[in-house]
């Protein structure tokens, strides 16, 4: 089923996902899974079910970065909580930032596809990401986030989305 997640195209395999969420879990603490999954909306709940996501099994994090006080600014302490998942399938399209990154040959090892669309994104804009009834997400390819060899070419078959959420404590 191919998706727009503007600035993003993605051929997503929901069958496949679905199966990849039955024989793996990614999870990390499932007390994180726990309190994302209560925290969604039904249309968040919705949109990862739609797509073969088991929540219960997505990699999930939280942690406190402090921020060391800075000559006359104060620090202070910033709660992070991360949700990263796994689609079975393949980018159709990825924004000129992401070709730059992934097509740096010498950094990631990969070639991209020449039927790869690159949407160039206006001058300016701050880093696009695909909203989620009030998450912001971004995909990307695993290369950089999973440490299994078989992400290391392009068309390995997954996409991966990461939703990062932030607060002062």
């Amino acid at each position: 089923m191919i998706v727009n997640f503007y600035p993003w195209e993605i051929d997503v395999d929901i069958e496949a996902t679905k199966r990849f969420y039955e024989e793996n879990d990614c999870s990390e603490d499932k007390m994180v899974n726990q309190w994302f999954y209560a925290a969604m909306t039904q249309k968040q709940k919705d949109f990862f079910a739609s797509l073969g996501v088991e929540i219960d099994k997505v990699k999930a994090a939280e942690r406190v970065h402090e921020i060391p006080d800075e000559e006359e600014l104060p620090g202070g302490k910033i709660f992070i909580r991360t949700l990263d998942f796994l689609l079975c399938g393949d980018f159709l399209a990825i924004p000129d930032y992401q070709a730059h990154i992934y097509g740096e040959e010498d950094l990631t090892g990969m070639k991209l596809p020449d039927a790869l669309k690159i949407i160039t994104m206006p001058e300016g804009e701050k880093l696009p990401t695909y909203n989620i009834d009030g998450w912001n997400c971004v995909f990307k390819h695993p290369i950089f986030h999973m440490d299994e060899s078989k992400f290391e070419k392009w068309d390995c078959g997954f996409v991966m989305g990461s939703i990062l959420m932030m607060g002062d404590m």
